[in-house]
């Protein structure tokens, strides 16, 4: 019997079998299914999936064999392991390699043997997948051929397996540091608040709480210039709000360090405050202010709690910072997933391998993560967002971000039933109407004081009503309104919560906003049986007629314009499957551009660019070609800009927020292409 030679890259070769973490692991069914294909395919009794290891070879898989491994010196394995290469066997009996080998003389009784090496992308021989007969056989050069396809396949296994376990690894990562910046934040010394642009509290941590004496739901979404503040001067004099660090630091977009400010908590206490306020831009775009504060009313141990301020108050603008960069990089992350998912539907067929259906369900995976993120990030900002644009938007989408910002108080309250008509856009403000909608949501869910969340319900109806005009309905089973008090639920401060829990604001608020949007706030609620509030708005018919129809297959010519490359690139995958599109990074070369070629049935462009941007090259386009004024779409992440708000107020052009999803682009090609062709055919 010859023993299997020990290959020269021997210590490499045992380093790369052990990073797949294969080496007595669980059965997996994808093995399994290989091994016994492998079998079948080849019409042998015992077939196996073989790692070796330095004293032995293990079986991933195994078919027709019971035992677990054998020592590597009696292995077949080792042979194809030593030369990296196939090895077939026909009669072991008469091989002297393997004559008086013990796997040949006892069970198994090996006497065919065929062996295709499991060879890594980067060289390295795992093992084998072989097939092994207790009688000679000659297999054909087909067969051989299939069972070298399969040993690939088990090779990708091994890589698809290996890359759901470092994802794994990557995700718990991300998870505890995402649990460790959420544990400093809420653990500091220091207070902490974060102010948008519009002066308005969005974020706290329980410091900053208790130096105020409020809860957080009593601080954020309050302005700098909320009249209940009560604070001093150091000589005792009061300190109006446009005096405030944070006031003067957004005002004249420089930092204030060390102010020292007496501020009366709700019971009458005074605390002294040292507090900072630092802006924080987006390239000369003021987003936020950046509060800390600094309790020294005791004047303890002030040196030491000074130089900590200092470093929480980095730690605090990094934090505070995070949700703003991610627009940009999110909406070609999801573009990219939608694409690689029709493509990987497209190459898989009607009936896709299990290597490529799973590859699918981990993008898939991704997708719905990102997805995630999105609905999250689009919520928060829609909340924090002051302009007012009028334009069609959609239901179905206002009522999932209304739900997801709503969630943390619905979740173990109550059951959600959605109760969603076939209804065309309505004409609104799509920040204004998640923000009363949340309302609506969290005073629902707030009604409930006692029961199980499955007793307890939130139905949401929408329906077209006859006058052009949609209804969005949340409703309620809980106690009701009494009728006593039902006509001054929309009068300011009136609530009947206790105390730090409302401000009797939310209704007056709400109503007035839809009042604004040229709609109706109505409520009806009944003592035990529950409230139902309803929300009326005009129609978008003319949004709802844009976008229907089908596209015909017809191809529309798409112009793209965007300074960041991964954008445009995300943007180009996914349209350029319908249409032709014409990707370009620099605004004043697409204006050359446009100077010359006018045939685009949709122009797509960032507002945010330099050197030229969107509105610019808008308004230069328009003077110079008028009929291509109405085929701008301004995309854009960052609408709290005040120059982007009075530009998006100024046109009556569709708009793109970054994060978008891949099939309101689709859609939006759609509509325009169809659009351009209609007024093509009348001209």
């Amino acid at each position: 019997m010859k023993k299997p030679n020990i290959p020269e890259n021997e210590a490499e070769r045992l380093l790369a079998l052990r990073s797949y973490s294969i080496l007595d692991s669980e059965p997996e069914q994808a093995f399994d299914d290989l091994a016994q294909l492998a079998a079948h395919i080849l019409d042998m009794p015992i077939a196996l999936v073989s790692m070796v290891d330095a004293e032995r070879q293990w079986f991933k898989a195994r078919y027709g064999l019971s035992a677990p491994e054998t020592p590597r010196d009696v292995s077949f394995c080792g042979h194809v392991v030593a030369s990296e290469r196939p090895l077939i066997v026909n009669d072991a009996r008469d091989d002297n390699r393997f004559a008086d080998n013990p796997l040949v003389t006892g069970d198994p009784r090996v006497r065919f043997y065929a062996g295709m090496p499991l060879s890594t992308p980067d060289g390295h021989v795992l093992g084998s997948l072989c097939v092994i007969d207790q009688e000679p056989r000659r297999p054909s050069a087909r067969q051989l051929q299939l069972l070298q396809l399969l040993a690939q396949q088990v090779v990708d296994q091994l890589e698809a397996r290996r890359g759901r376990l470092e994802l794994a690894a990557h995700r718990e990562q991300a998870r505890q540091a995402a649990e460790r910046l959420t544990t400093i934040f809420a653990t500091m010394a220091e207070g902490i608040t974060v102010q948008n642009a519009g002066g308005i509290i969005t974020d706290s941590n329980p410091a900053a709480e208790l130096m105020f004496g409020l809860t957080a739901s009593q601080i954020r979404g309050r302005s700098a210039t909320d009249p209940s503040w009560r604070a001093v001067r150091e000589n005792g004099q009061p300190l109006p709000s446009n005096e405030f660090p944070s006031t003067i630091a957004s005002r004249t977009r420089a930092p204030v360090q060390g102010a020292v400010v007496g501020v009366y908590k709700p019971d009458g206490a005074l605390t002294w405050i040292r507090a900072n306020s630092v802006p924080r831009f987006v390239g000369d775009e003021l987003v936020e202010v950046v509060n800390t504060f600094h309790d020294i009313t005791a004047m303890k141990a002030a040196n030491h709690r000074v130089a900590q301020q200092e470093r929480l108050a980095t730690i605090g603008t990094l934090s505070a910072g995070l949700g703003h960069e991610i627009n940009n990089p999110l909406a070609y992350i999801l573009g990219n997933l939608d694409f690689a998912l029709e493509e990987l539907r497209v190459i898989a067929g009607p009936s896709p391998s299990a290597r490529l259906a799973e590859l699918s369900q981990v993008v898939g995976e991704a997708r719905e993560g990102a997805e995630r993120i999105r609905k999250l990030v689009k919520g928060l900002r829609a909340l924090a967002r002051e302009d007012v644009i009028l334009y069609g938007v959609p239901v179905a989408g206002v009522i999932e971000t209304s739900l997801s910002m709503a969630a943390h108080e619905i979740r173990h309250k109550a059951s959600v039933v959605e109760k969603q008509g076939d209804v065309p856009p309505v004409l609104a403000d799509e920040s204004r109407l998640t923000q009363v909608l949340v309302n609506l949501l969290m005073n629902a869910a707030q009604a409930f004081e006692k029961g199980p969340a499955s007793a307890n319900h939130i139905t949401i109806t929408t329906s077209r009503l006859s006058n052009r005009r949609v209804s969005i309905a949340v409703e309620d089973n809980g106690p009701g309104i009494p009728a006593s008090i039902i006509g001054r639920i929309f009068d300011p401060f009136f609530t009947t919560k206790p105390v730090g829990v409302g401000t009797g604001l939310g209704l007056p608020v709400s109503r007035n906003i839809i009042t604004s949007l040229g709609g109706e706030l109505l409520v009806d609620s009944k003592e035990g049986r529950g409230t139902r509030f309803t929300v009326v708005l005009p129609a978008d018919e003319g949004a709802s007629a844009e976008g229907s129809g089908e596209n015909g297959g017809s191809r529309g010519r798409v112009l793209l314009i965007d300074d960041d490359p991964a954008v445009l690139n995300a943007l180009r995958r996914v349209l350029s499957r319908d249409h032709e599109v014409v990707p370009m990074t620099d605004p004043r070369e697409a204006q050359l551009l446009l100077d010359s070629d006018r045939a685009f049935d949709l122009i797509i462009c960032d507002l945010m660019m330099p050197a030229l941007s969107g509105s610019q090259l808008f308004r230069v386009t328009k003077a110079k070609a008028p009929q291509l004024a109405d085929r701008f779409v301004f995309m854009s992440g960052a609408t709290s800009n005040p120059d982007v708000q009075a530009f998006l107020a100024s046109v009556p052009n569709e708009r793109l927020d970054k994060p978008f999803s891949s099939a309101a682009l689709l859609d939006l090609a759609r509509r325009f292409v169809i659009k351009a062709r209609g007024l093509r055919a009348a001209g």
